[in-house]
């Protein structure tokens, strides 16, 4: 998953492009999903894009709530 948050550039981009960011992962990895199930029988393959996807929903929300708090600053 660090290799996947390194490749996005999730460490190098300003707090409020974060959100961005993730819905743009998310959209790859969706796509390539999308892809595994019709076309590849490599399990291992589908399994880490889908666990990346339910880490990119976690970091979504986090994200989420943090801006939710900043509002309320």
């Amino acid at each position: 998953m660090w290799s996947l948050l390194l490749e996005a550039g999730f460490f190098d981009i300003p707090p409020d492009e974060f959100a961005d960011r993730i819905k743009q992962a998310k959209h790859v990895v969706i796509t390539r999903l999308s892809e595994l199930l019709q076309v590849s029988t490599d399990i291992r393959e589908r399994e880490s894009a889908a666990c990346s996807l339910a880490t990119l929903k976690k970091l979504e929300t986090i994200v989420g709530r943090s801006g939710e708090r900043r509002s309320f600053d």
